[in-house]
């Protein structure tokens, strides 16, 4: 009976820690967009172009 109690206390611990890293993942993701969101918003955003190449737009370019 203690071996079962040890090994469920162990389960529920890593449950909890797989839990926090979801939420804090999902946290992340979601103030990257607000944040993005929000840029856009007062008129600018940079785009990356797959040769590396980076450029600056304004105003309604960034929402193309």
């Amino acid at each position: 009976m203690q071996m079962k109690t040890q090994e469920n206390k162990c389960n529920f611990r890593w449950q909890r820690v797989g839990l926090a890293m979801a939420f804090g993942a999902v946290a992340v993701m979601l103030a990257g967009i607000a944040i993005d969101r929000w840029r856009v918003r007062d008129g600018w955003c940079a785009r990356f172009l797959p040769n590396g190449e980076q450029k600056v737009l304004y105003g309604d370019d960034c929402w193309k």
